[in-house]
């Protein structure tokens, strides 16, 4: 019996402005708190642990995340006052749309409901030949 050997991507580790770069980009990307652990491990071992934890740390004082600490765990989250919003006129357009695509769809929905009561109207409609059977039968029975 052979056995075949495993075969596991390895993961190019990152160091330096490389690994923060790609630190960074992750918890932006993601949006939430993590701590250091969960950052390493959800990049697949691209940046050590040890590295993670400092790299968070030095973003963190550089301004580019939050840091919270709770007990003796600390998270970190990409600082919420970098990322863009939209103003409130674009907010309104956007509603308008919104609104406009809801009634748009209310209304196809109707026309699909009208279109599926009518369809069903049809298959409920005995075919010529299911007529043309029962006539004969009818006249069968009569004479």
């Amino acid at each position: 019996m052979s056995t075949k050997p495993k075969q596991e991507a390895k993961v190019a580790v990152l160091k330096g402005q490389e690994a923060e770069d790609k630190v960074l980009e992750y918890v932006k990307k993601m949006n939430r708190p993590y701590g250091a652990v969960d950052v390493a491990a959800n990049l697949k071992g691209a940046v050590p642990k040890t590295a993670t934890q400092k790299i968070l740390v030095a973003l963190a004082e550089k301004g580019e995340l939050t840091q919270k600490v709770y007990g003796k765990t600390t998270f970190f989250v990409y600082n919420q006052e970098k990322i863009d919003s939209l103003p409130p006129d674009k907010i309104a357009d956007l509603k308008s749309e919104l609104a406009k695509i809801e009634g748009e769809n209310k209304a196809l929905a109707a026309e699909v409901k009208s279109h599926s009561s009518e369809l069903a109207k049809i298959k409920a409609t005995p075919t010529d030949e299911e007529i043309d059977r029962q006539i004969a039968d009818v006249q069968k029975a009569v004479w």
